[in-house]
């Protein structure tokens, strides 16, 4: 985010949210891994201290943005892109990037740090990703995806089959690949913006 959230946008937004999911506080803090009064504490609470990393949580929870919870105009940086390939997501303001031209899907962007990517991502490219389903659909096979393992951890790959059905493989650019994997949702990046062109564009 570019500025500061409004505080009250905020609140009316994650309201207007979970009236239209028919979800309460409670059960909505659990959805998105939080403690069961995350939720009720960020209606009570009175100070802007909201950590990004919550509200991008709630965001996805409520198949939601958090740029259309913070009503930004661009789209938050919502983590980077390490060693390997590894997505760290940000618990604080990493950053803004500028919305992708014509797509009108919602989309979350990463930014890649150092040079564990190259030749495909140099440091300091954004890369964009449309979380639209769980699980893995055939189509994405062989492209480069953002995949969360049922373990927890993400990473920026090329995805392959894995030896047998419900398993998968992520092939690195510098690195071992990920062999034999179960995975909760696997995204194709859809859109890249290299440093050069982010400069730029004042991003």
């Amino acid at each position: 985010m570019a500025e500061p959230y409004e505080v009250a946008r905020v609140k009316a937004e994650l309201r207007r949210l979970m009236d239209l999911k028919g979800i309460k506080a409670k059960p909505l803090a659990k959805k998105a891994g939080l403690g069961e009064t995350a939720v009720r504490d960020i209606f009570e609470r009175e100070g802007s201290d909201m950590k990004v990393g919550t509200l991008h949580k709630l965001a996805v929870a409520l198949d939601s943005t958090i740029d259309d919870i913070v009503g930004a105009t661009g789209v938050s940086i919502v983590g980077r892109v390490g060693a390997g390939g590894n997505v760290i997501y940000a618990e604080d303001h990493a950053g803004t990037a500028p919305r992708p031209p014509g797509l009108a899907i919602p989309v979350e962007a990463l930014e890649v740090d150092g040079s564990s990517m190259l030749p495909r991502y140099s440091s300091g490219d954004v890369v964009y990703i449309a979380r639209e389903h769980d699980g893995v659909i055939d189509e994405d096979i062989g492209e480069f995806c953002a995949a969360r393992l049922v373990t927890g951890e993400t990473y920026i790959k090329q995805l392959a089959y894995g030896s047998r059905p419900g398993f998968f493989t992520l092939r690195s650019l510098n690195a071992e690949d990920i062999v034999d994997v179960e995975l909760e949702w696997a995204t194709p990046i859809v859109f890249v913006l290299p440093r050069a062109a982010r400069r730029r564009l004042g991003f």
